[in-house]
């Protein structure tokens, strides 16, 4: 069977809003970077088009350019505090400026990449890396 155009579109339109709606408003916290635990904090949240949060030294802010699940994050504004894990900082956004889909599984959320890349973010920060566990 040939879905259209219109009916894609559709489709898109009823997934959409209800993935928006179960991970807006919620401080989702870094458990695993690239299949691999990270031992600084950091954080992400999604309200509408907009994205925050807390990388491992500074406040974050932009917008997703496109409708969940698909991501792309424009131009990011930081904060410009120094401090000890600016290198582990800098990994965290090109990450996230690499990631171009959102998934929700088992009560966590995936940003997905190309080749596979993947950062996972918990409810909570005690949570185990998911995606990490699966690499050993």
């Amino acid at each position: 069977m040939r879905l259209s155009l219109l009916s894609l579109t559709a489709l898109a339109a009823c997934v959409t809003p209800a993935l928006s709606n179960e991970i807006a408003g919620i401080d989702w916290h870094l458990v695993g970077l690239e299949g691999q635990e990270v031992p600084w904090e950091a954080s992400l949240r999604f309200d509408g088009d907009k994205v925050s949060g807390k990388a491992p030294c500074n406040r974050y802010f932009g917008t997703n350019a496109v409708a969940l699940p698909a991501l792309s994050l424009g131009m990011m504004g930081a904060t410009k505090m120094a401090c000890p894990e600016l290198a582990a900082e800098d990994a965290f956004f090109a990450a996230l400026q690499a990631m171009q889909r959102v998934e929700l599984d088992q009560g966590h959320l995936y940003l997905i990449g190309p080749e596979g890349r993947i950062i996972e973010f918990a409810n909570d920060p005690a949570e185990p890396c998911l995606s990490c566990l699966a690499r050993q």
